[in-house]
């Protein structure tokens, strides 16, 4: 196929074929006209993808997370703990103590109901720091539920300020974990309810008295024993109506590592089950003060 030029003009001649024609002008037309197509499919599906399926059509389902949920600090629940079996305080003549007086008793009352533990402690030795006598008439009742309070928080919720945890490993024993943390090994085995302190298992995690600053105070006029933790009061000990007064001189000393006895020794007659619970929370060297009043 070839236009040829005759005597009559430029005349097309289907029988002539075209010299060094090799058919690559059709390839480029085919391989152009395949990629015009595709662009224009290309176009088409995005195009149709932006608007609205048609009916028939799969649209993938797509599930978003729901947003985390934060929960406000002032509903973050405080820690409690079960009242300790003491009785409720009777208080007399409410209006006629002093505004701070009433607010702070109304905020035991209020943390006895939610059992708040540590806001009945901290409302309790408020209320005895108080200057003068404010509050003198109920002193007996607030002493004996402070100690309960701080026996439990201990022992039930093992408060932190008092209370490390600590991890087992090889070649450990009871008696050395307690030993290195100031504490008693019978306090240890309390607080992680151990029968057998021989027992131990590598790798776990338990609980130890952290170096406790005990010290005791025995007032012998007024025959009761109080023991302080950390400067504060943690428990009162009564003794008996019946008991002597102790016979010990006034003046500072130290515990021994037999308790039981040496309290025996200076004429202190606690009741058995007192005398068993300041020994094991006691540890050997604990200053105890003995008071004249």
């Amino acid at each position: 196929m070839s236009l040829t030029r005759t005597k009559y003009g430029v005349e097309f001649d289907p029988e002539r074929k075209d010299e060094g024609s090799s058919g690559l002008g059709w390839l480029v037309v085919a391989v152009l006209l395949v990629a015009a197509v595709s662009f224009v499919v290309t176009v088409v599906r995005r195009i149709s993808g932006d608007g609205t399926a048609e009916q028939g059509d799969e649209v993938p389902l797509v599930v978003e997370a729901p947003p985390p949920v934060v929960t406000p600090v002032e509903d973050v629940p405080r820690i409690t703990a079960p009242p300790p079996d003491v009785a409720p305080i009777e208080v007399s003549d409410m209006g006629s103590r002093s505004p701070k007086v009433r607010s702070l008793l109304l905020r035991l009352e209020e943390a006895t109901k939610q059992g708040d533990l540590a806001m009945q402690v901290s409302t309790i030795e408020a209320i005895r720091g108080l200057p003068g006598e404010a509050a003198a008439d109920i002193d007996a009742e607030l002493v004996p539920r402070l100690g309960s309070l701080n026996w439990s928080w201990l022992f039930d919720l093992r408060n932190p300020q008092w209370v490390d945890e600590v991890v087992v490993k090889r070649g450990d024993s009871a008696t050395r974990i307690a030993q290195e943390h100031g504490s008693t090994l019978a306090s240890f085995k309390k607080l992680n309810g151990l029968d057998d302190a021989n027992r131990l298992v590598v790798g776990r995690k338990m609980k130890v008295m952290n170096h406790p600053r005990f010290n005791i105070v025995v007032h012998k006029r007024l025959g009761s024993v109080d023991l302080f933790l950390n400067g504060k009061l943690f428990k009162r000990y009564q003794l008996p109506e019946s008991a002597p007064e102790p016979q010990c001189e006034p003046g500072a000393y130290r515990t021994p590592a037999n308790l039981t006895e040496f309290l025996r020794k200076m004429g202190v007659a606690l009741d058995s089950a007192d005398i068993a619970e300041l020994d094991m929370l006691v540890p050997r060297d604990t200053p105890l003060n003995v008071s004249a009043q």
